[in-house]
């Protein structure tokens, strides 16, 4: 099966970790034979500095995605964001392939250009894979998260890995994360984390507890930054499926979210990880002391597992949808 993988978040070499969630969905797609073709429209880096520079990026490369389709066939395109989906409808490829588009935010979410787009997109792809379950039923939504890798991603010790990131042993560290580092990304609220960690120290009276922040770190230190920690707090006011939170649980390390994304789904059932019912830092500090007093062994890796999160599992399920969309009857189990 040939698939062409249109995207607006790969890696590149001055930033390696951009969109490594998406190289690697792509690549766990081989195990099944799947070739692979990726499209990346670099809007991100080349259009950080200069406005509109990053919409003009999408438009040309809708250009040089028409030009690839008139010589190139594949069985399948995959655009995995909103404007990938764009750049494809704009070449006149959405016309002529079988297509499935991922939106990587909350399509239902007002203000987010994922519900902005939706209804544009909607004709044009056989099926839409959306990261947290609608409330309302679409005929061609499939819910499907990303998988975390469960090899890579794996309880370490917490102090060796304090040693190694020169950290203090006696601290406990709480972890903020943001994937980006080409862009302000407002939207993931530090602001709201700072605010929290202060009412720890003030009125919950943690005074041993230090933030982590973990931009643009290497790929290979993430597992340790992330046992480095007693846990993490995500403050966002958007998501979609939160690789941090899945990550985190494959480590043990508790997780305390505002109510984003598919993160109710990903709790549920799971000890020492919680959802905020405000987005206020109040009620995040209560939950986030809740989870430093609690002493009890931690088993979140365990939920991945059955909730088939883990990397493969995911990868299985989106090869069928392939083969759905492509009218195969083959079922890989």
């Amino acid at each position: 099966m040939k698939v062409l993988q249109i995207t607006t978040n790969y890696p590149t070499e001055s930033n390696p970790i951009f969109g490594i969630f998406m190289k690697e969905q792509v690549d766990s797609l081989v195990q099944f034979g799947v070739e692979n073709t990726v499209f990346f429209s670099n809007g991100s880096e080349t259009g950080a500095t200069v406005k509109y520079s990053g919409m003009k990026v999408h438009l040309k490369s809708s250009y040089r995605l028409f030009k690839h389709l008139l010589t190139h066939k594949y069985d399948l395109i995959h655009c995995h964001s909103a404007i990938s989906g764009l750049i494809l409808i704009l070449s006149g490829g959405a016309m002529f392939n079988k297509c499935v588009l991922s939106l990587q935010n909350d399509p239902e979410k007002k203000g987010d250009s994922d519900c902005t787009f939706f209804k544009i997109l909607y004709p044009f792809f056989n099926k839409i894979i959306v990261k947290k379950k609608l409330k309302k039923r679409y005929r061609k939504i499939v819910y499907l998260p990303n998988g975390c890798n469960l090899n890579f991603f794996h309880p370490m010790n917490k102090n060796e890995c304090k040693q190694k990131l020169g950290l203090d042993i006696s601290k406990r560290y709480i972890l903020f994360v943001d994937s980006n580092t080409s862009k302000k990304r407002t939207q993931k609220r530090k602001d709201r984390f700072d605010a929290t960690l202060n009412l720890l120290r003030t009125e919950f009276g943690y005074d041993n507890i230090e933030e982590l922040v973990m931009i643009g770190v290497a790929r290979e230190d993430v597992p340790t930054y992330i046992n480095a920690c007693d846990l993490h707090l995500l403050t966002s006011d958007l998501e979609g499926s939160p690789n941090s939170v899945k990550e985190c649980m494959c480590c043990n390390v508790p997780v305390v979210s505002t109510d984003v994304g598919n993160v109710r789904d990903l709790f549920d059932g799971v000890a020492q990880c919680y959802v905020s019912d405000s987005f206020e830092p109040q009620s995040l500090a209560f939950l986030a002391s809740k989870v430093l007093n609690d002493n009890s062994k931690i088993s979140t890796r365990n939920a991945i597992e059955q909730k088939e999160l883990d990397l493969k599992s995911i990868a299985r399920k989106l090869y069928n949808l392939y083969l759905r969309i492509i009218n195969k009857n083959v079922k890989i189990f």
